[in-house]
């Protein structure tokens, strides 16, 4: 069973119950800030999740490229966590910087092999299917053509930092890419899991999360279940 965890993009307060879930003492995190640009940017990202951690108790912590010359990006380094953590930013940059090292793959592997992931924000996007729903948040300074995600959500996309506003750019999307768009309040997170191919998710709140289809919209509030290919 595969473990994943995303966030709405609010603050670690805003997540609490999801990160209840996420983390738990004692594990070894990878933080993968890399929608963010090298230097203090993504250093302060990596410190950010570091510190809100910690607050939770004994984590072992490993941040992936802080330095131009952190360039191990291996399976064997990832292998050694049990969770990888991918905050927010720029999710072209984000998804470029996987691309470039070759790390969908070994992100795939890694979900297979039992490990979790946490995204908040960019790092929930790049767990749907695809990253060009964020096109209308972030710039593609990466020229990436290929926006392909890691597709882990049964072809569902990700729409996190949720308004209420953005419903009919939502439905839209749902409608014209056929497509299941999850959209996420900053107040809210979804676990997902996956059991021999059956993926279902679970709205662990505080707020509703919702549901564009290609047939209309569906609130999800805190404490429910459903099975993301029947949405």
């Amino acid at each position: 069973m595969t473990g994943i965890y995303l966030g709405g993009g609010g603050s670690e307060h805003d997540e609490a119950a999801l990160w209840d879930e996420a983390f738990t003492p004692g594990q070894r995190v990878s933080i993968w800030s890399f929608a963010m640009p090298l230097g203090p940017a993504r250093t302060g990202s990596a410190q950010w999740l570091s510190n809100a951690l910690h607050t939770r108790g004994d984590f072992t912590l490993d941040a992936w490229g802080l330095e131009k010359t952190d360039d191990d990006h291996s399976a064997q380094r990832l292998q050694r966590s049990q969770v990888v953590a991918i905050p927010g930013g720029n999710t072209f940059d984000l998804l470029h910087h996987l691309q470039q090292h070759d790390l969908l793959s070994a992100l795939n592997a890694f979900l297979n092999d039992g490990g979790q992931v946490y995204g908040g924000s960019a790092g929930a996007i790049l767990l749907g299917a695809d990253i060009a729903i964020a096109e209308a948040e972030d710039p593609n300074d990466a020229g990436v053509s290929d926006t392909r995600g890691l597709n882990r959500l049964a072809g569902a996309v990700v729409r996190p930092h949720y308004q209420p506003e953005q419903d009919t750019e939502l439905q839209q999307w749902a409608t014209v890419h056929q497509q299941v768009v999850l959209a996420l309040p900053e107040r809210s997170g979804v676990v997902v899991t996956d059991t021999a191919g059956r993926v279902m998710a679970r709205n662990v709140g505080p707020e509703a999360v919702q549901v564009f289809s290609p047939t209309g919209l569906q609130a999800r509030p805190a404490g429910m279940a459903w099975d993301l290919s029947e949405s």
